[in-house]
């Protein structure tokens, strides 16, 4: 039922090459939408503003494609690798 809004968060965090999409739940109630997020991130110098604009991308794309409003966007972070590592 949510397959087109998993594709779009997936569309959305592709850009960004220090994010691996782990797993996507969305929750729909009145037309609104929240979506938890699971990922793994490559360390960054500031990870609080990586996750930010992880959540404005998605809700911007999301917006943008279906019209729906996005109340939240819950962002776990499952995993930090290093660059050696990745």
């Amino acid at each position: 039922m949510h397959k087109p809004i998993i594709t779009i968060v997936a569309m959305s965090v592709q850009p960004f090459d220090d994010v691996i999409l782990e797993e996507v739940n969305v929750y729909e109630r009145q037309n609104r939408l929240t979506i938890s997020m699971t990922v793994s991130l490559k360390m960054h110098d500031d990870m609080l503003t990586l996750c930010e604009r992880i959540q404005k991308q998605v809700i911007d794309d999301i917006y943008e494609m279906t019209g729906k409003e996005v109340v939240a966007v819950h962002l776990y972070v499952r995993h930090l690798v290093d660059g050696k590592n990745a």
